[in-house]
């Protein structure tokens, strides 16, 4: 009887632990529909844009931009260059610039701007030059050699200074344009004596460069 007992309550045990174990089962799947049933919320997230400053915008520099204000400022154009340029620009000039590049060692002894030409006496080659010089096309006309006086050979070997610098101090000097020159000495100091378009001389000395005198 004992034994019928025993076994009677092993079956219920048995029965009681499946009994269990589909309950669990059933209970993880019931769990895992509801997991699956169960919607996903779905955030959305604003972002505003922060607001642009003008002004920061205005001075953000652009892309490839390479001007500075150290750039601005060197292009502004520099008054004593405009001043040399002009004068550089001024019909005389150009027809000195002309004898110059013709005869480079050459020495102005005399300038005329009266007439249809400019005219310049030179010396140049051993030989003293008179040349004609065009208004408008600067070409060198007319040419003709003469001797060479022993005091313009003279003064010629002190000059130092560019005849293109005398005329440019004369003319600050004196505030004018000059129309004649004439290479002379004046007493022992060897000078370009500079006659300007309001009738004030200048005499500019060879050797410096400096003005030893003028007056009208």
């Amino acid at each position: 009887m004992n034994s019928r007992w025993n076994n009677s309550s092993a079956l219920l045990s048995v029965a009681a632990i499946s009994a269990l174990a589909l309950s669990s089962c059933a209970s993880d799947e019931l769990d895992s529909e509801d997991d699956d049933a169960q919607p996903t919320a779905t955030v959305t997230e604003t972002v505003e844009a922060e607001p642009t400053d003008p002004a920061a915008t205005e001075a953000e520099p652009t892309e490839g931009s390479t001007d500075s204000p150290e750039d601005e400022a060197s292009e502004t154009a520099d008054p004593a260059t405009d001043d040399s340029a002009a004068a550089d620009g001024d019909p005389l000039y150009q027809a000195v610039d002309a004898v110059e590049q013709e005869y480079p060692d050459s020495v102005v002894l005399d300038l005329e701007t009266e007439g249809s030409y400019y005219e310049f006496t030179i010396l140049d080659g051993g030989a003293e030059w008179e040349l004609d010089v065009d208004r408008e096309s600067f070409e060198i006309m007319n040419t003709q050699e003469d001797d060479i006086d022993s005091d313009d050979q003279r003064n010629a070997e002190a000059v130092q200074v560019e005849f293109t610098e005398a005329l440019r101090t004369a003319a600050e000097e004196g505030g004018g344009t000059p129309e004649q020159a004439d290479l002379d000495d004046e007493n022992g100091t060897v000078t370009w004596e500079i006659e300007l378009d309001n009738g004030t001389e200048v005499y500019v000395d060879v050797a410096t460069g400096e003005v030893v005198d003028s007056g009208s």
